[in-house]
């Protein structure tokens, strides 16, 4: 509905700006390069709207009731969340209008965090890096949220402007440029996005109207109002932020973050109607846009069709599979972990999609999950690490630090040949060692005693020294930062598992086990072999294509192919 739409676009000539603020009853716009204030006349629900002579590239802010603020749907915050707004030219003359774009079966995804991702933790130093993701074989990227933060450094997750890229790294069209490179190399590129809440400073948002619901909370911080009084601008203000990311920007698709903390009663639940229009704008414009997302839940209704009574989103993460072979290879069993431990778990995964599909968790004392039926496996999302299991623990160590080179290589070759969709975390592909650690950039010491605070007590299921690093030190944040000092041995690995994979695995498969403790998984031309077996286990040589152990002889935590 174009009568909800939020922000500045072209109109005619001029530029009309509209801003969803019910409460507010005076509202100029201020153009500050000419220090001109334009009154803003009220307009249909709720609505400011005002018709102004400008340029792209001219800054503002706009006075509400005497208060001056940003807008809340600018499209650039080159000062900050404090600072103005920017006018930004949404036409930007993309080179590559034609590239190839991946199905769940076909995709293999490397997360980043594109302020550590490089040494400047620029969009532009990214750039660089494309080849390497080409030559590996790693054809999306899923970078973590961009919406401008408090500070400089951070996440992403504490984001107040969702329209507005962060400006540590770099400019919208220096973004769009990036994106533009990643096509040239037939790469992906999807988005995190927080649509379950916004940070804990710089939100102006509720100075303006009801945008957050005074029915549901969240542990993070309000959570958008979807479903009450005054919804309709709201749900417009979210379902626009889809379009935009994928529109202007050429986003091949979005990554709802926790979407158990989104809640919304309405007829069509939001994360649905994200869905349709995704998919009817792809339809329109002859492109493929992939919508997935980040829940604890395991609801397979999610990933059904919208014919089916399903969300109709493309893929879901599914924590059970990273947390049943991880706790087995590790022997960690505090908090949630506890739910998980033996091959039973890992087994039941392969089997059922959910480890816990209906079943009682002990950890949260109450039945979890559902049953994920016939669905294709690939619908599922897997990794053996991702910023939440690094960056979350009180050191962030990765995996091949907790688990030394074997385990860490049987964990990444479970991820990649199984039947799910495999998700890599930066630097893991060639065996970087930093750690990923929680940062922020706090604005005074109260507040960065606060989060430190609240950092260590998160700890509290776990057995973690409570002598963790700073998150507001500025060498936590370097101490984040890809090193790229690359292992041949682990980029060999990886390329060639990821090879494998590309060739043999298949949606259709059928599980096995052929000893005590060997899963098979038989893939329509070959079949893979992962031994968590205390003894020998001898597989027929006959169309061995692949094996980590000497010879067709496995023993535990070996892996092996064979065509079939």
């Amino acid at each position: 509905m174009d009568e909800l739409y939020h922000g500045i676009k072209k109109y005619d000539d001029n530029f009309i700006l509209n801003v969803w603020a019910p409460k507010i009853k005076n509202m100029q716009l201020h153009l500050l390069d000419k220090n001109k204030k334009i009154i803003m006349h009220d307009a249909p629900y709720g609505f400011k709207s005002a018709v102004f002579s400008g340029h792209f590239g001219e800054k503002y802010k706009i006075i509400a009731d005497g208060m001056e603020i940003p807008d809340p749907a600018s499209r650039f915050q080159p000062e900050g969340i404090n600072g103005p707004s920017q006018i930004i030219n949404p036409d930007y003359n993309f080179i590559h209008n034609k590239w190839r774009v991946y199905d769940m079966n076909d995709t293999i995804i490397e997360e980043i965090h594109i302020g550590t991702f490089t040494k400047y933790g620029t969009y532009k130093d990214a750039e660089e890096k494309l080849e390497h993701f080409e030559d590996m074989g790693i054809n999306t990227l899923e970078i973590m949220p961009l919406s401008q933060f408090y500070g400089t450094r951070n996440w992403g997750y504490d984001g107040v402007f969702p329209y507005a890229p962060a400006f540590s790294y770099g400019t919208p069209d220096e973004l769009k440029h990036f994106i533009d490179r990643a096509h040239e190399y037939n790469i992906n590129v999807m988005l995190d996005v927080v649509y379950n809440h916004v940070g804990p400073l710089g939100n102006i948002l509720p100075l303006l109207g009801p945008y957050f619901s005074d029915q549901h909370k969240n542990p993070w911080g309000p959570t958008f109002n979807f479903d009450g009084p005054f919804s309709d601008p709201v749900r417009a203000f979210i379902l626009q932020n889809v379009i935009y990311w994928i529109n202007e920007y050429k986003f091949d698709g979005l990554r709802l973050d926790a979407i158990h903390s989104i809640y919304d009663s309405s007829p069509v639940n939001i994360i649905k109607e994200i869905s349709l229009i995704a998919k009817q704008f792809g339809e329109k414009h002859n492109r493929k846009i992939k919508i997935v997302a980040e829940t604890d839940k395991n609801d397979s209704s999610l990933v059904k069709s919208v014919k089916n009574c399903g969300y109709g989103l493309d893929a879901h993460w599914n924590d059970d599979f990273h947390h049943s072979i991880f706790t087995y290879l590790s022997g960690e069993n505090a908090g949630y972990y506890s739910d998980y431990g033996g091959p039973e778990h890992i087994i039941r995964c392969l089997k059922y999609g959910y480890d816990y599909n209906g079943v009682y968790s002990n950890y949260l004392h109450k039945v979890r999950g559902t049953v994920f039926k016939n669905m294709p496996k690939n619908r599922l999302i897997v990794c053996d690490s991702n910023h939440d299991q690094i960056g979350n623990r009180a050191f962030g160590e990765r995996p091949l630090k907790i688990l030394g080179d074997k385990k860490f290589k049987f964990f990444a070759g479970m991820i990649i040949l199984s039947p799910f969709t495999p998700m890599l975390f930066q630097g893991e592909e060639y065996g970087e060692v930093s750690p990923f650690l929680f940062f922020v950039d706090p604005p005074d010491k109260k507040f960065a005693e606060s989060v430190f605070n609240g950092r260590k007590s998160e700890f509290s299921d776990f057995s973690w020294s409570q002598d963790v690093p700073n998150p507001a030190d500025i060498k936590t944040f370097i101490n984040s930062k890809l090193t790229w000092n690359e292992s041949d041995m682990y980029v060999n690995y990886y390329k060639t598992l990821i090879s494998l994979r590309k060739k043999y695995v298949s949606e259709k498969y059928k599980l096995y086990m052929p000893e005590k403790n060997v899963i098979k998984i038989g893939y329509e031309n070959a079949s893979v072999y992962f031994s968590l077996s205390e003894k020998d286990v001898k597989i027929n040589g006959h169309g061995i294509i692949y094996t980590t152990s000497k010879n067709n002889i496995i023993n535990k935590f070996d892996i092996l192919i064979k065509l079939n």
